[in-house]
């Protein structure tokens, strides 16, 4: 016979863990933890790109994740240092070697680059997703060390950057021929403000410019989001916000207009997630919750929600001091992923689906365990 007074107490208690754990909030990981995901990301970047590469083996997917392999484990290692000083001797080496890697023929060559072009006063009209990732890399290194390998070609690519902004009748350029996607450009202008904080230059007109354009033109009207795409041929908003482009673009924007930043983070949070006590998944696309494989950007969608959407906006959250949601968004990645510990190195694996992302995720879950809070900046 069943007890009903024990089913009671056991249902009290599960309810007082459930509340509890909803209420708890994100703490950075341990400096033990750190150290191992650093191990993990130094080993690929000082890999040679040839077919044993884990960057070259996850390029087959996606050739742009692996540009992203090592873009944001550049950022992640900054925000790193920024926090803690004595972690830059480590550190400065590996984002040295990240830039390198990325300058190489295997990174560069799917994006129609010339590199010695580079080396001219004036650089054509490539990738500003390249360009703008290689740029934020440089100025990266530039604001950590005093080493100079590296000034002259971000001062060149800042300076073609800003005259093609200058130029630009929508304040937007081009990822590839005739698509201009708004997350690119959030990387380039914010490579423009590091320049223009770092040397003084006047590059920083523009990031104003654009912030205004940007709210102006490309903020969507009922949910208060950025739209993704951006019509070439007349400057129109081109495709819905989605949640694999909003947090990118709130993760960049942060960098040089926070309260731009907070904002979007908000209406992002308001209109795409869903508050289930323990855990807070993002959606892809605004009210909309289907299952499929999604797309290339999204990978696979479950109710609506991808794990891009909720990865990048654990980073906002972190960002804007959303603690608790953010604990509810790392407790979803943890549910879906097994964190391997290998020879003194931390990764992830996913779980439930063949989704082949590393080192990428690792670089872009790195970079999010270590935003720097907005009163911290």
């Amino acid at each position: 016979m069943l007890n009903l007074k024990n089913i009671s107490i056991g249902f009290l208690l599960s309810l007082i863990l459930y509340v509890f754990l909803s209420q708890r909030t994100f703490k950075p990981p341990s400096a033990g933890e750190i150290d191992k995901r650093i191990h993990y990301l130094e080993r690929i970047i000082f890999e040679d790109l040839d077919s044993n590469s884990e960057i070259v083996q996850l390029g087959y997917v996606n050739y742009e994740w692996m540009l992203f392999s090592y873009s944001y484990s550049t950022f992640a290692l900054a925000n790193l240092s920024k926090q803690d000083s004595s972690l830059n001797k480590k550190v400065i080496p590996i984002i040295k070697e990240a830039i390198t890697k990325v300058m190489q023929k295997p990174i560069y060559s799917p994006y129609n680059i010339d590199m010695e072009t580079l080396d001219s006063d004036s650089i054509p009209e490539y990738s500003v997703l390249y360009l703008g990732h290689l740029n934020l890399m440089l100025g990266t290194y530039r604001q950590l060390s005093t080493d100079t390998a590296f000034n002259q070609l971000n001062d060149r690519i800042s300076a073609s950057l800003y005259q093609r902004y200058s130029n630009s009748n929508y304040l937007s350029l081009e990822s590839y021929p005739s698509s201009i996607w708004i997350p690119d450009n959030t990387v380039a202008i914010s490579s423009l403000h590091l320049h223009s904080k770092i040397t003084g230059s006047l590059y920083q007109s523009i990031v104003d410019s654009w912030i205004d354009f940007t709210r102006n033109n490309y903020v969507e009207p009922h949910t208060g989001t950025l739209y993704s795409m951006i019509n070439p041929e007349n400057g129109t908003p081109f495709e819905e916000p989605r949640g694999s482009m909003l947090g990118w673009s709130i993760m960049f924007i942060s960098q040089f207009e926070p309260d731009f930043a907070r904002e979007l983070y908000s209406n992002y949070k308001l209109h795409f997630s869903t508050n289930f006590g323990m855990y807070q998944p993002f959606k892809e696309r605004y009210n909309v919750s289907n299952t499929d494989i999604g797309d290339i950007d999204s990978g696979p969608i479950l109710f609506g929600y991808s794990i891009p959407a909720n990865e990048f906006a654990l980073a906002g959250a972190i960002f804007t001091g959303d603690l608790k949601t953010a604990k509810r968004i790392e407790r979803l990645i943890d549910l879906g992923t097994s964190k391997q510990i290998k020879h003194d190195e931390l990764y992830y694996e996913t779980l439930f689906i063949d989704f082949k992302i590393n080192p990428m995720a690792e670089a872009l879950v790195l970079y999010s365990l270590s935003t720097i809070p907005y009163d911290q900046n």
